[in-house]
């Protein structure tokens, strides 16, 4: 079996991972160990432990921060966020409003959102939901998208 050029790069930088490793003192190894652990146990809460069923789906999004305006695609929704596609720069913590129309309505849905993820991808943005009827709508899509799937 033939590596693709990603695996031959990813067994390069575990390689050169491995020899500084080596070179290090027993005390830098257990501070290094420890960072990894928490690392990991951060990552798995986001990949893995999230209280919220996550559904892969394609949904236009408008939002703005303080000061600026964008327009990208929803790439996966949940009742507490959504993961939005972009090449745009945000910070964790900065708080953008969305903007989305659903199914068929002309006004489209607005729900305060903070970054709370970042990646080469895009940004995870949890909801700030401040009233029970935005809770029944983000809801409604969610069942609604999971209907999809199914």
């Amino acid at each position: 079996m033939i590596a693709s050029d990603e695996q031959l790069e990813r067994y390069r930088v575990v390689g050169r991972i491995v020899e500084l490793v080596q070179r290090m003192s027993m005390e830098r190894l257990t501070d290094l160990l420890n960072d990894l652990e928490k690392a990991a146990a951060a990552q798995s809460k986001l990949d893995g432990d999230r209280k919220d069923l996550r559904i892969n789906c394609l949904i236009s999004v408008d939002y703005s921060d303080s000061d600026r305006f964008f327009k990208d695609y929803i790439q996966d929704i949940s009742s507490s966020g959504v993961f939005i596609k972009t090449r745009e720069s945000f910070s964790v913590g900065e708080e953008i409003v969305l903007s989305m129309a659903l199914s068929g309505d002309e006004n489209a849905f607005r729900i305060p959102a903070e970054v709370m993820r970042i990646s080469s991808e895009g940004i995870g943005v949890q909801f700030k939901i401040q009233s029970q009827v935005q809770e029944d709508i983000i809801a409604s899509l969610v069942d609604e998208m999971n209907g999809r799937k199914a």
